[in-house]
């Protein structure tokens, strides 16, 4: 065998590879790490460039065009075409959302925070013209639909929890009393409660006198205008009650305001009011509209009173 083939047998080509990178390595190890530190850097920056440097921009892009859409500055077809092109990017950085969920939640959270403004219109109930003028009236007004009677004059003195009602009790004093003069001094709280029944008072000095059941000629007109109105309204009943002031015994007041209620009652029924339709009761000392302790309180205690109800 020649030279020549001993050496290609005994040199191969790969043993020169071999040699040729342990040399590499032996005399140039210090610039073979370099470059590759190089390179690796470099293939770092590469992917953050591609992958999450675009993702970034993209979504600041949507969250200005919307920005700018909520301030007037873009219509709908440039925030479509903003959106797009996010979609196309996010197909290709599914896996990079995947990973980094958090950091872009929190960053897109971020971006596109916007401040709603809420007007909230509050609407204010204006208070009642008959709304008490202070405590002491609330507490002196009587609740219920309550009117008290006079020659010529109808006087509304209850206490109602809505202006409605009270309203309704103005129109059935119109239509009881016609001509008559409506002074509408009733009350409207909501602590007062209402009632289907109307309580017509007929009070005064004169009314009755002293230990009497006789009724005064002034108020006889009254009882025959309420008599006229019963009889064009067949569905009303009418309770009368006589009362009087605590003068006296009070076995001999109970007879008293017996008598008061039944000379009341007995003038609607000579006027032409059903007797059926008709009840009298006497309830003495026991229900005073005001107090017995001055003298004018008294008269106003002696009275009679007709309670209308459907």
């Amino acid at each position: 065998m020649s030279e020549a083939t001993r050496d290609d047998d005994y040199y191969p080509f790969r043993w020169k590879v071999a040699d040729f990178f342990e040399d590499l390595f032996v005399l140039h190890r210090t610039a073979v790490v370099g470059v590759f530190a190089l390179l690796g850097l470099g293939f770092v920056l590469l992917g953050f460039l591609v992958l999450g440097w675009g993702s970034s921009t993209t979504t600041e892009t949507v969250t200005e065009a919307r920005t700018a859409s909520e301030s007037g500055a873009l219509d709908d077809d440039d925030i479509a075409a903003a959106e797009a092109d996010d979609d196309d990017d996010d197909d290709d950085d599914v896996d990079e959302e995947s990973a980094n969920e958090t950091t872009t939640s929190s960053t897109t959270s971020t971006s596109t925070t916007t401040t709603t403004s809420t007007t909230t219109t509050t609407t204010t109930v204006p208070e009642s013209t008959r709304a008490p003028d202070d405590d002491a009236q609330l507490a002196a007004t009587t609740s219920g639909r309550l009117a008290s009677l006079a020659p010529n004059t109808i006087q509304l003195i209850g206490g109602l929890p809505t202006d409605e009602a009270a309203d309704e009790v103005v129109d059935l004093a119109e239509t009881l009393f016609p001509g008559f003069t409506i002074e509408d001094q009733q009350v409207v709280h909501e602590s007062f409660s209402d009632t289907e029944t109307v309580t017509l008072r007929l009070s005064a000095p004169d009314l009755f006198g002293y230990n009497s059941d006789n009724l005064g000629a002034a108020y006889v007109p009254i009882i025959d205008q309420l008599a006229a109105s019963l009889i064009a309204d067949e569905a009303v009943a009418v309770e009368v009650s006589g009362h009087t002031d605590d003068t006296g015994p009070a076995p001999g007041n109970q007879r008293l305001s017996e008598g008061r209620a039944a000379a009341a009652a007995q003038r609607l029924i000579t006027q032409g009011v059903e007797a059926a339709r008709v009840t009298s009761i006497g309830k003495g000392e026991d229900e005073p509209a005001t107090s017995n302790d001055t003298e004018a309180g008294r008269l106003a205690n002696r009275r009679v009173e007709f309670t209308l109800s459907q």
